[in-house]
């Protein structure tokens, strides 16, 4: 007799998997409801809330915040100053990554001339970036010179630590045995420096993210003529509540938005898959 044999209880793993799976779906999904509940009591509170006129004033409401959050997506204003504000956090960015890592590099690889500096890279990596925002205005102004420069310059001493610290993570010993067996310079560098590196470099990277945006909205709020944190300002300079709660939802959103791309950058890379 020919057959092929199942074994007793087979299947019950893939059907208790199943069970188990539809129960986590079945809890993520209550999970959801209730935030959803509790957000939509709390907009309710905030909305018939029974203040007097004057609390009102200050408090404002949600209806009121989409009302002007609307206003600004019809009239163009908003994509107007989230466009600057984008600008200035992408372009420092840039610049500072780009000069971090190739000046990274160059002292991993020059580790005299890294002894040499590395008190005063300690030093400015210390500094609170912010406290040079006035300075960069006043030498390069208000405009988006400025601001850039503050960004690239706090970018710039993340990455720069970032991919020392990746180069000296390099086992020696095994560089020293590429030498030994004839590889250049530039092979270690290709085949050894770079890859050990590379996990710094995008944890550096990634991390850097969120300081940049925290630098490019601290620079709007101190002083700027575009963008959200100067939206910010300018309304509650202005005393509209209305105005300053409608900026800080947009910041909100935008920062969820941020949060959420890096969260599946992380999860995209090796060393955060887990």
């Amino acid at each position: 007799m020919t057959g092929t044999a199942v074994l007793p209880g087979a299947g019950a793993g893939t059907d208790i998997d199943l069970a188990v799976k539809d129960r986590a779906a079945a809890s993520g999904a209550r999970i959801v409801v209730t935030r959803l509940v509790i957000i939509a009591a709390m907009i309710a509170a905030w909305e018939f809330a029974p203040v007097s006129k004057q609390i009102k004033f200050w408090l404002s409401s949600p209806s009121q915040i989409v009302g002007t959050l609307w206003g600004w997506v019809i009239d163009g204003s908003l994509w107007n100053h989230l466009g600057a504000t984008l600008s200035v956090m992408a372009t420092g960015y840039v610049v500072g990554c780009v000069a971090g890592i190739g000046i990274g590099f160059l002292l991993g690889l020059m580790p005299r001339v890294y002894r040499v500096l590395s008190p005063f890279v300690s030093a400015f990596y210390a500094l609170p970036k912010i406290a040079l925002a006035p300075l960069l205005i006043i030498v390069l102004g208000i405009d988006m010179a400025s601001k850039v420069a503050l960004v690239a310059i706090t970018v710039f001493f993340l990455l720069v630590n970032n991919t020392i610290d990746g180069i000296r993570d390099v086992d020696a010993d095994l560089v020293q045995s590429l030498r030994i067996m004839g590889a250049s310079r530039s092979e270690v560098l290709r085949k050894i420096l770079l890859p050990s590196a590379l996990p710094w470099i995008f944890t550096g990277a990634r991390i850097s993210v969120r300081y940049a945006f925290t630098s490019t909205l601290l620079a709007e709020l101190i002083a700027a003529n575009r963008g959200l944190g100067f939206l910010i300002e300018f309304h509650s300079g202005n005393f509209n509540a209305t105005g300053s709660y409608a900026a800080i939802l947009v910041l909100v959103l935008f920062s969820v938005a941020l949060t959420e791309i890096l969260t599946r950058l992380q999860k995209m890379t090796p060393q955060g898959g887990h």
